[in-house]
């Protein structure tokens, strides 16, 4: 672990509340959103502290780094991001004052291009970069030339939570190597949560038959779910990977139209962002709007997604009694 100046020590413990014990004996771990955090928490148990820079229900793509969390990046031993350009406001800063290393929790995860069928495009860090607008991916098919920008939102499926769980125990293990077997065997713990819950998930949504396995969505965040769970996604608000886009009027006009050709019954909102677009659009088609799914942050303590776990549980309830045919 990194030894680091009393006067940033100190700043830091008063800013975050740390202890001079958890300072100095354990691995200081920033991550970028309260969803790492907590899964960074069960891989390394009591020889960790994680603090999340992005807090409960907030949007993360909007985020902008405070001068607490530049002093916070700046004490880490590791920070943990998502990747997949995720972090879009806040990435070159992170890079710029972590001192410690940085991971992409999502290396080695099946990328899906943001688009119109959510393809996917290759493997983050061996043939997917996701650092330019654009992967030069070669598919030999006739869709080549629809692949953009890369779908960050990878924790939607939790068999890609595993892969941050590998990751995230390599990264302890490395940096703390005393106590490597430890954060091997919380990682395999986890998994095999995940594992559960992936099962779980699935039989919550099992009472949306396969004709009604249509979301439109306010940004275009669920599609990893959507792989996942055999839905489609049949249109969203905003037409873009990230909240920080706007739609067209005529974009707009072209979303009314599916959903009233479809009879779609809800849009899905998010918690993090306004849904008085979305709001605007559902009264438009006549329908519902579900402003209640978390997306790219966990709730408070004291709410229903406080853990990775309950937050996929959440929004597979909320999903399932939109959708289902006795909501109807």
């Amino acid at each position: 672990m990194r030894r680091i100046s009393v006067i940033l020590l100190i700043f830091v413990m008063l800013m975050t509340g740390i202890t001079v014990t958890q300072a100095q004996e354990k691995l200081y771990v920033i991550a970028t959103t309260t969803i790492i955090a907590d899964v960074a928490r069960n891989v390394g148990g009591d020889f960790v502290t994680v603090t999340a820079l992005i807090p409960p229900e907030a949007d993360a793509h909007a985020f902008i780094l405070t001068p607490r969390s530049a002093a916070m990046l700046e004490m880490a031993d590791i920070v943990l991001i998502n990747g997949a350009n995720f972090e879009e406001s806040a990435i070159a800063d992170i890079y710029g004052l972590a001192r410690g290393d940085i991971v992409t929790v999502s290396q080695g995860v099946e990328v899906l291009a943001f688009g119109r069928d959510n393809r996917a495009i290759g493997t983050l860090g061996v043939d997917v970069t996701c650092d330019d607008e654009e992967n030069d991916v070669d598919h030999a098919d006739d869709h080549s030339h629809d692949v953009g920008n890369c779908d960050p939102h990878i924790w939607l499926n939790p068999h890609h939570v595993m892969t941050w769980t590998n990751n995230i125990a390599d990264a302890f293990s490395t940096a703390d190597p005393t106590h490597a077997e430890t954060y091997r065997n919380n990682a395999a713990n986890y998994i095999a949560e995940l594992e559960a819950l992936d099962a779980e998930v699935a039989e919550i949504l099992s009472v949306v038959p396969p004709e009604k396995r249509l979301l439109v969505t306010n940004h275009n965040f669920l599609a990893y779910f959507a792989d996942a769970y055999d839905f489609t996604i049949l249109g969203t608000v905003i037409p873009s990977a990230s909240t920080l886009s706007e739609p067209t009027p005529q974009e707009v006009a072209e979303l009314v139209a599916v959903l009233e050709a479809t009879g779609v019954p809800a849009i899905f909102s998010e918690r993090s962002t306004s849904a008085a677009l979305a709001e605007a659009i559902a009264d438009e088609a006549d329908i519902a709007v579900v402003a209640s799914l978390y997306s790219g942050a966990l709730s408070a303590a004291d709410e229903p997604a406080a853990t990775y776990m309950d937050y996929m549980r959440y929004n597979a309830h909320v999903i399932a009694d939109a959708l289902s045919p006795s909501s109807s």
